[in-house]
C-alpha cells in the first residue's frame, strides 16, 4: 500500500471533487425537500432540519473513511462481513415496524432515528465480492455470502434492496476474470435462488399489491409521480410557486423525491442533476485504470455500480416502468442510513484516490 500524508483538503488528502459533489447533491436535497407537502403541511422544519443534521454528520462520516487506509480495510472486511449478517439476523428478532423488520430503533437509547443496516449491508458486500474477485479464496465462498446476505434482506421483506444486491453481485461477476463457465453457474444459482424465495412466498402484501397495481396500471403512488413531473415543464416552479404542491405524491421525500425535485426545478433542473451524476461516474470510472492493487479496481468499479444501479432503479420507478421498489435516490432522498451509506462510498472512492494519488 501506498502510505501518504492526509491533510483535510487538497490532492494531498480529500480529493476536492469528491468532497464538492458530496456537498452539492447534500445542498439540493435541502432544497428540495423545503418544498415538500410533508415538511409544509405535518411536521414544520422538522424533516429539512434533520436532513440537514443528516448531511453534517455524512460530512464527518465522508472524512472518517478517508482516514482509514485501503490495507486496514481490506484486513478488516470479513469481520465487517459477519458483523452484517449478525446484525441482518438480529432484524428478525425486533418489533415490526409499518409491518416490516428493516429497521433498529434507537430511540431507547436516546437517539430519535431508526438505523437501516441493509444500507451498510450494500457496502459491505460490495467490499466482500471486491476481495473475493481479486484474491485465490474460493469462490464458492462468495457465492455462499451473497446468497445468504440476499436471504436474510429478502424475508424482511425488503424485495428492493434484494433486487439491486442481485444485480450489482451479477455485473460485478461479469467484470472478474473468472472463467465463463464459473461464471454462468454462479449466476444460474443466485437467480434460481432468487426465485426460489419468490415462490415461497415470503413476500408481504403490501408488496404483492404494488407488484398487482403495476401490472394493472393503478398504482396511484406512480400515477401522481408521473403527474408532479410533467407539471415542472421545462424550468421548474420552484421560484414561482414555493409554498405550493398542485400534486400530492406519497412518500415523496424519500422513493419519490426525484418527482418532487423534477416539479421545482422542471426539465433542465433535472437534466443538471443527471449530468452532475453522469459525471462523477465517468470521472471515477476513467480513474479506475490509475491504480495499482486489482481489489481497489474491483471496489471502484462495485462502488459506481452500486450507485448507479440504485439511481437506475429510483428513476425507473418513479416513472412508472418497475413496481415500487423502495430504494432511495442517493444523497436526495430523506433519511440518515441512505446519507450515512452514500458518504462511505464517497469515502472510499476518495481513500483510493489518495493512495493512488489520482486527481480528478
Amino acid at each position: 500500500m501506498i502510505n501518504r500524508k492526509i491533510t483535510l483538503l487538497g490532492p494531498e488528502g480529500t480529493n476536492l471533487y469528491i468532497l464538492l459533489q458530496f456537498i452539492v447533491f447534500s445542498i439540493i436535497s435541502w432544497f428540495t425537500l423545503f418544498t415538500s407537502v410533508e415538511l409544509i403541511e405535518f411536521e414544520t422544519n422538522n424533516i429539512l432540519s434533520r436532513q440537514i443534521v443528516f448531511s453534517l454528520i455524512g460530512l464527518a462520516v465522508f472524512f472518517l473513511t478517508t482516514y482509514l487506509s485501503i490495507e486496514n480495510l481490506y484486513n478488516l472486511i470479513n469481520p465487517l462481513f459477519v458483523l452484517s449478517i449478525s446484525v441482518l439476523i438480529g432484524l428478525l428478532f425486533t418489533a415490526p415496524i409499518l409491518g416490516v423488520r428493516r429497521w433498529y430503533d434507537l430511540e431507547p437509547i436516546g437517539l430519535p432515528i431508526f438505523i437501516q443496516p441493509s444500507e451498510f449491508s450494500k457496502i459491505i458486500l460490495v467490499l466482500f465480492l471486491a476481495k473475493i474477485l481479486s484474491s485465490d479464496i474460493r469462490k464458492s465462498v462468495a457465492l455462499i455470502g451473497i446468497l445468504l446476505c440476499l436471504f436474510l434482506i429478502f424475508i424482511q421483506p425488503d424485495l428492493g434492496t434484494t433486487l439491486l444486491l442481485l444485480i450489482v453481485s451479477v455485473l460485478m461477476f461479469f467484470l472478474s476474470d473468472i472463467k465463463l463457465r464459473t461464471s454462468v453457474l454462479g449466476l444460474f444459482i443466485i437467480f434460481s435462488f432468487f426465485f426460489i424465495l419468490l415462490e415461497l412466498n415470503l413476500l408481504g402484501d403490501y408488496q404483492v399489491s404494488r407488484i398487482t397495481e403495476f401490472f394493472s396500471g393503478e398504482d396511484f403512488s406512480q400515477q401522481q409521480s408521473r403527474l408532479s413531473i410533467s407539471s415542472g415543464g421545462l424550468m421548474g416552479s420552484y421560484f414561482t410557486n414555493l409554498q405550493q404542491t398542485e400534486v400530492f405524491v406519497p412518500v415523496q421525500t424519500t422513493d419519490f423525491i426525484f418527482s418532487l425535485f423534477s416539479k421545482n426545478f422542471g426539465f433542465f433542473g433535472s437534466v443538471v442533476l443527471i449530468s452532475l451524476w453522469l459525471l462523477f461516474f465517468y470521472r471515477v470510472n476513467r480513474s479506475i485504470n490509475k491504480t495499482e492493487i486489482v481489489f481497489e479496481k474491483y471496489l471502484l468499479a462495485g462502488l459506481l455500480i452500486l450507485l448507479g444501479v440504485q439511481i437506475f432503479i429510483n428513476l425507473l420507478t418513479i416513472l412508472g416502468f418497475i413496481p415500487l421498489t423502495g430504494i432511495p435516490f442517493p444523497l436526495l432522498s430523506l433519511g440518515g442510513s441512505s446519507v450515512f451509506s452514500s458518504a462511505i462510498i464517497f469515502g472510499l472512492i476518495n481513500r483510493v484516490f489518495i493512495e493512488n494519488n489520482i486527481v480528478v
